[in-house]
């Protein structure tokens, strides 16, 4: 993250079932305190906005999809803006095997990971994340 660079984050595959179709997830950790913060990509349908969802931690082996209507959702969920290199908006949901965002704004994560929870409190400045670079399992 940009002006915060011990706040980074990641997409992992997941198996995220039918109503999660990106099928990736996305860590946000803070590096300062070593928390990870999992998210799940969703279409806001027709309001034309995309956002990440919070769920649990996607690498427990007890770990499933929560309902689309529901769920486990520990910060709710927040706007998602992706961009290409040129900053020009990418509207859609990050995908597995999709295209990578250059650069992602969630301008709401700092107020999810401070004001959500009284006993755990991250603070992460309104700012890009900025892609680099892109690993593969394979």
């Amino acid at each position: 993250m940009r002006d915060e660079p011990t706040v980074t984050a990641s997409f992992y595959p997941v198996d995220s079932g039918d109503y999660w179709p990106a099928h990736v997830a996305l860590a946000i950790n803070f590096g300062e305190t070593g928390r990870t913060y999992w998210w799940l990509p969703a279409s806001g349908g027709s309001n034309n906005l995309q956002y990440i969802v919070s769920t649990t931690d996607v690498t427990l082996p007890e770990w499933h999809p929560p309902s689309p209507d529901g769920g486990e959702r520990p910060l709710g969920e927040i706007e998602y803006i992706g961009t290409d290199a040129d900053y020009n908006i990418i509207d859609d949901i990050p995908t597995m095997g999709g295209i990578a965002p250059a650069h992602m704004l969630l301008t709401s994560l700092g107020d999810r990971t401070w004001h959500w929870s009284t006993t755990q409190r991250d603070s992460a400045p309104k700012q890009f994340f900025d892609l680099i670079g892109c690993a593969s399992d394979n």
